[in-house]
């Protein structure tokens, strides 16, 4: 782990500028490191997502590697299972994208075809697929809370909104958005890493679940990947200028910037919320995962060096899971 104890942390308000302080790094949290090898060489797993049967599931596939598109579950024992889903449930040699757990245990599945692909995690059985508004429509992420499925979709400059009850898509202009995440009020919040250059393009955006109305908040950085934090807070990476964490509150519309070092020294990536409060993120390019507290204390776990974390999720115990692309493995971390 990083033993640098004087991270600089900007505090980034909505009018302008401000101010610097300290953040603090802390030891590696007492942990054991448990890597588990996908059956399919060179599949390339990414995304990961903690299923309503208490497992972890992931993607995988990609076109760099001829790696057909699967679907993979890990249980908490380690035991690896592969589905391959076909055009009859939604993928035409599609790439897969993303992941996420929904209501009446379907998963929701997002690929560059324009279809959701939905699998039932009880039964462990694909069902018939959920046909995007247009034939352009590319689903890039997932957020879902209750009857909504929020889906980024870059070709379209939009944010979809799925209702999974009567079927209806509505949609919001976006710009790039690159990730979609949902508070607990149904709230979903979205990134436009846009151009850190052009001032207003790069922005933290927030969709009303009740109104529809969207409003933005500027960042300095290029907004990445972004989840909510159980007390509300809105948290993100980004690799431009800088590879950094922000925290947007809210309550006040400022953002803080938690810099990790020069692009591409890190490469924060996926982030996901902890049930303590904190967030968990994917450090690809340092090859480990790394826990931020609100009060911006930075723990690290084991780096294991060409593994590529690129997915993350935080299990129910706490614990994070997430996938190394690199090394076509899928590690967690047990906090002890």
């Amino acid at each position: 782990m990083s033993r640098r104890v004087g991270r600089v942390l900007i505090a980034v308000v909505a009018a302008g500028f401000a101010l610097s302080a300290e953040a603090a790094v802390a030891a590696a949290p007492a942990s054991k490191l448990q890597q588990f090898r996908v059956p399919t060489a060179n599949s390339h797993p990414r995304a990961i997502a903690t299923g309503s049967d208490g497992n972890r599931w992931f993607i995988e596939g990609t076109d760099l590697t001829g790696s057909p598109a699967k679907i993979g579950r890990v249980t908490v024992g380690g035991a690896v299972t592969e589905l391959a889903p076909d055009q009859s449930v939604g993928c035409n040699q599609c790439i897969l994208s993303d992941i996420a757990q929904g209501p009446a245990n379907v998963l929701y599945v997002a690929s560059n075809d324009p279809t959701l692909i939905r699998f039932n995690v009880a039964t462990n059985s694909f069902l018939a697929p959920v046909q995007m508004p247009n034939s352009l429509a590319l689903a890039g992420t997932l957020a879902i809370h209750g009857d909504d499925v929020w889906i980024t979709d870059f070709n379209n400059d939009v944010v979809w909104r799925y209702r999974i009850s009567t079927g209806q898509f509505t949609s919001v202009p976006a710009s790039d958005p690159s990730d979609v995440a949902v508070d607990q009020a149904g709230n979903a919040w979205f990134a436009e890493p846009g151009d850190v250059n052009a001032p207003g393009t790069s922005n933290i955006g927030r969709i009303d679940a009740v109104t529809g109305a969207v409003t933005r908040t500027a960042t300095t950085v290029s907004p990445r990947n972004v989840t909510v934090a159980t007390d509300g807070q809105v948290w993100f990476t980004a690799l431009q200028p800088t590879d950094a964490i922000g925290r947007l509150d809210p309550a006040t519309g400022s953002v803080t910037l938690f810099p990790l070092g020069a692009t591409g020294t890190v490469g924060p990536e996926a982030i996901a919320a902890s049930p303590d409060g904190s967030v968990w993120f994917a450090q690809e390019t340092k090859g480990n995962v790394a826990r931020i507290t609100n009060a911006g204390v930075i723990t690290e776990g084991k780096v294991v060096k060409g593994s590529g974390p690129l997915g993350i999720t935080v299990a129910t115990d706490g614990d994070p899971w997430y996938t190394m692309t690199a090394a076509n493995k899928v590690a967690t971390l047990h906090l002890l």
